[in-house]
């Protein structure tokens, strides 16, 4: 999945500082690549988890200190910046590497979790210290997503591509959540931003008037008749 803009921004601000400590230079989060996403996930969803691993490349051993996940980071404040938001992010006893001294040639892994509390791209920073107190760093983000909305919505946009032209990002106007396309001229959208006794229905904006397409639950079943590689979003 591509990264935002604005957390490419922040990758290369992260990268370049990172440069200018020559003991990061032995020392390397060498797995998963540098552009990894934990993906779209549905709130509160626990099933997204990568193993991120430290490489000790020198020629003498290393010592680890303590791995942390915290919000230390340049903050985007323009209109569609990632959140940061490391509560999100876990690391819930899989930590391989913390205390771990790394002779040459070799590694470690963490297990880092993630569990979205909120709507739209999130992002934190994982840290692996050592023991001269150098840091070594990566910047992980994924996406929340409102679940069945979200998934309905992805849907649609492929099985209409045609009419469903230029999503915006995925809005909240509590009670509603949706998305616009053609530039704001259609809207889609429903009232699971809280909740709600009746069965949730989706609904379209189109000129000023608004009209019911169906209950949220069927449009969903039929949304999530996928291959499981084509979406995350069989989770119903």
């Amino acid at each position: 999945m591509r990264f935002s803009v604005a957390v490419r921004q922040i990758l290369t601000t992260v990268g370049l500082c990172a440069a200018a400590l020559p003991v990061l230079s032995q020392v390397v989060i060498s797995d998963p690549p540098a552009e990894h996403h934990f993906g779209k996930i549905p709130l509160g969803a626990d099933y997204a988890a990568q193993y991120f691993s430290v490489f000790n490349q020198g020629r003498s051993p290393v010592t680890l200190g303590q791995a942390r996940i915290d919000g230390r980071m340049a903050v985007c404040m323009a209109l569609g910046c990632p959140s940061v938001a490391p509560e999100d992010f876990t690391m819930d006893g899989a930590d391989g590497c913390s205390g771990q001294t790394l002779q040459p040639g070799q590694g470690c892994s963490t297990l880092v979790g993630f569990v979205p509390t909120a709507i739209g791209t999130r992002v934190a920073r994982l840290v692996f210290t050592l023991a001269n107190g150098s840091e070594v760093e990566r910047i992980i983000s994924g996406m929340g997503i409102s679940q069945p909305l979200e998934c309905v919505l992805d849907w649609a946009e492929r099985t209409y591509p045609d009419l469903l032209l230029q999503p915006t990002p995925t809005q909240v106007d509590s009670p509603y959540i949706g998305r616009c396309y053609q530039g704001g001229a259609l809207c889609l959208g429903a009232d699971v931003a809280v909740p709600t006794f009746a069965p949730a229905s989706l609904y379209y904006l189109l000129q000023g008037q608004m009209g019911v397409l169906g209950q949220l639950s069927d449009i969903a079943a039929t949304a999530t008749q996928l291959p499981p590689a084509t979406a995350r979003c069989n989770q119903l």
